[in-house]
């Protein structure tokens, strides 16, 4: 027998998304005899739950939605922020607490990913002993030198996790975790993924980037991409190149200020997001404009204007000004908190 548990986790807000991404699961790995889909949510509507009940059903999958008051008490208990106003992108971290997911083998995905192929691989993926494995960061260079991290040492993003939940809390994790919060530091730019490359620096499976293909690799041309960006601490020229011809989860996450649910975006994934929302319990969803600032509306016309090769500069520019802010501010609130 084969099967597959899943996390998701997202409020009402996201749920039009976690839904295309299950449509994308179920779509893609028909061949699995079971499909647990479990969602730590954060004040879900009971029409939200209806409808993705329903929608797996109809599948023959199953989904579980656990009780996340807890995490969101225990968060805030630790004085951990929230996010954009949410506590939803930090609940995976404590899992280990959650009794309700009883995996031994859990695939997190964030909301913003299309599966687009069989997950058998990381079904059958050796761990090696490691509690979870990742994808390396496309965009971090300066900022993790800042979390105290060499150029060549590995930092990954957190958009899509593989977790062996017997090493999880056999290491203690969410423990370790718990307690960096509230002796250490809580507030972090990318909270939940700089706590995670901190706390469990150095026992982090790499794995492909097929498994996180993220957008400035779809964006960009890779020879441009790795001249711009650099090498260190990230994968190969050949590496990249060879997944991007089979990548299995795409993470759409915002990129020149958009997401591929907003009116007008020019997102690379936008055409593989359309076609599993038509595939989801919210197909008919009508996209609405962003609400980026004047200069993530630059960054767009300069998108549009400018040679790849050229614009890509800017891009790292850009977002490299934007997450050392977001680092000047995050101390200044855990200053602010202290005193």
């Amino acid at each position: 027998m084969k099967k597959i548990d899943i996390l998701y986790q997202f409020n009402e807000k996201y749920a039009p998304f976690a839904g295309t991404s299950i449509a994308s699961v179920f779509e893609n790995n028909k061949h699995l005899d079971e499909i647990r889909i479990f969602v730590l949510g954060e004040d879900l509507s009971q029409g939200t739950k209806d409808r993705l009940s329903g929608f797996a059903a109809g599948h023959e999958r199953t989904i579980i939605f656990v009780d996340a008051s807890e995490l969101v008490n225990m968060m805030k208990d630790l004085g951990m922020p929230a996010y954009r106003g949410s506590y939803a992108a930090n609940m995976r971290l404590f899992i280990g607490s959650v009794s309700q997911i009883d995996s031994d083998r859990l695939l997190y995905l964030d909301s913003d990913t299309i599966v687009d192929g069989k997950l058998d691989e990381l079904i059958d993926c050796d761990m090696k002993g490691y509690p979870v494995a990742m994808v390396l960061d496309s965009l971090v260079r300066k900022h993790k030198l800042r979390l105290g991290f060499a150029s060549d040492e590995p930092y990954f993003n957190s958009g899509m996790m593989l977790f062996d939940m017997n090493e999880w809390r056999s290491k203690k994790c969410s423990e370790r975790i718990a307690e960096h919060v509230k002796n250490v530091r809580a507030w972090y730019p990318s909270p939940d993924q700089d706590l995670i490359n901190v706390v469990l620096k150095g026992e982090i499976l790499k794995l492909p980037p097929r498994y996180n293909m993220q957008p400035v690799l779809l964006a960009f041309d890779t020879a441009d991409y790795m001249k711009t960006f650099g090498p260190e601490g990230y994968y190969t020229f050949g590496e990249i190149r060879n997944d991007l011809n089979e990548p299995v989860i795409y993470h759409f996450f915002r990129f020149v200020g958009e997401f591929p649910w907003h009116e007008g975006n020019v997102h690379p994934d936008n055409d593989i997001f359309d076609r599993y929302l038509a595939l989801s319990p919210w197909k008919g969803y009508e996209k609405k404009r962003s609400e980026a600032g004047f200069i993530l509306r630059f960054e767009k016309v300069l998108y549009r204007l400018l040679p790849r090769k050229v614009f890509i500069r800017l891009f790292r520019l850009a977002y490299e000004m934007f997450i050392k802010k977001a680092n000047e501010d995050s101390l200044k609130e855990k200053t602010n908190r202290v005193m």
